[in-house]
């Protein structure tokens, strides 16, 4: 009974682990390019030991048109890379993209966008006369006919495995490679939305409500025999 207790518990903390998560999702319906996080789930590895795992879904999100020349989207597989202030390179599909005051292409976070050649600069160029930006669906940055970059695309063999670093970032794992121009196209003047449905994350909660109860009734009932069984066992 003690075990059947322990199991139900284990049961109620995933339960209210996956509340958690869901609840994030539904915070960040609004947040550029994010990805849902899958509830926690438990599966047997090869050794025969149960694991919890929770993977993040890399479902392509809906684009709208900004217009704005520094909003890119990516279509297919692949991330832009930036650099954050420590020198680590992270990926991310939030193409919320701007000039600093230096003149260094750099992402919502201000982290530094790179390119091909490194960080991106544009301060030089954007102070010729008529400057236009254009940004090529494999992500040749020309400046008029000047070409100063190319936006560094990095791809990964698990997307779903990884580590968020925050917001719409993720920490750069190590089994990683540079995308090829057939893996992914680049849209100017776009933006990729949240992958998040509120529709089908409001039934999960729902469920996992449920559940979470059934297994507070649970431990509640196993906890009265287990008393019943002491009281027995005292007479």
């Amino acid at each position: 009974m003690i075990k059947g207790i322990y199991t139900v518990a284990r049961s109620l903390e995933q339960h209210s682990k996956n509340i958690d998560v869901i609840a994030n999702n539904l915070a960040n319906i609004n947040t550029t390019a994010y990805k849902r996080e899958i509830p926690f789930s438990e599966y047997i590895d090869e050794f025969g030991n149960s694991q919890i795992r929770k993977v993040t879904s890399q479902t392509q999100g809906e684009t709208v048109m900004t217009s704005n020349p520094l909003d890119l989207a990516i279509y297919g597989n692949g991330f832009f890379a930036v650099k954050d202030e420590n020198g680590n390179t992270e990926l991310t599909r939030d193409g919320r993209f701007r000039l600093s005051s230096d003149g260094f292409l750099v992402d919502a976070n201000n982290y530094k966008v790179l390119g091909q050649n490194g960080p991106i600069n544009l301060d030089e160029t954007l102070l010729q006369k008529n400057a236009v930006i254009n940004i090529s669906s494999s992500g040749e940055i020309k400046i008029g006919e000047e070409i100063i970059d190319t936006l560094l695309i990095l791809k990964v063999d698990e997307p779903e495995n990884l580590q968020r670093s925050g917001g719409s970032n993720f920490i750069l794992p190590e089994d990683y490679s540079t995308a090829k121009e057939t893996d992914y196209k680049i849209s100017q003047g776009y933006l990729e939305q949240s992958n998040t449905n509120p529709i089908l994350e409001m039934e999960s909660m729902i469920q996992m409500n449920k559940a979470y109860e059934t297994s507070q009734k649970i431990i509640a009932a196993l906890d009265q025999s287990l008393d019943m069984a002491n009281q027995i066992g005292k007479t």
